[in-house]
């Protein structure tokens, strides 16, 4: 035996050993990742803040917490004209809406109040406070002194945001109230 090679190792030990390093070699390059996407940033805080911040107008910054979900007239239409909320219970130091509500260091919120008050309405109609008629109306559908709307415009592409919805009653109507963060 002394010109045969005495190594022992066949091709089906060679085929067996590439296999296992193959195996755990796919193993880290697809599992790896997924094990460190909890630690990358995500949208599960704007979720929350977007839930509370709707919970807060609803509940108390714009009405009563005795009465929630009723939003007080006065400061529904102050809030969204930005003036002084005179006995409101929202923060009035600066036109904008992110820290009229306390989100100092967030960048994007918009609030807006859709419903149907009239006949001509579809249901998801901005709506506006008419001064001279003391009412409520859709935006495109009568005189308009205080749009319903705050905040920079939410986004038309898919960039990642959170909604959240709540029905509350303004001036004696069923309206949604949405906050929508990016």
């Amino acid at each position: 035996m002394r010109g045969q090679d005495r190594r022992g190792q066949t091709t089906l030990d060679f085929a067996f050993g590439i296999s296992i390093f193959i195996a755990v070699v796919l193993f880290i390059f697809l599992f790896v990742p997924g094990i460190l996407d909890p630690f990358t940033a995500g949208a599960q805080e704007e979720t929350v803040t977007t839930n509370r911040v709707a919970d807060e107008l609803s509940h108390g910054l714009l009405g009563s917490t005795s009465t929630p979900k009723v939003l007080n007239r006065t400061c529904t239409v102050r809030f969204f004209d930005a003036a002084n909320p005179g006995g409101c219970h929202y923060y009035s130091g600066s036109s904008a809406v992110t820290e009229r509500i306390g989100l100092d260091d967030r960048q994007n919120v918009n609030v807006t109040l859709y419903g149907n008050v009239s006949a001509a309405g579809t249901g998801r109609d901005v709506l506006c406070w008419d001064d001279t008629a003391s009412t409520l109306a859709e935006k495109g559908g009568g005189s308009c002194d205080t749009v319903f709307v705050a905040g920079d415009s939410p986004p038309t592409r898919n960039d990642d945001s959170v909604t959240a919805m709540r029905v509350v009653s303004l001036f004696g109507e069923d309206v949604t109230m949405e906050v929508v963060m990016w």
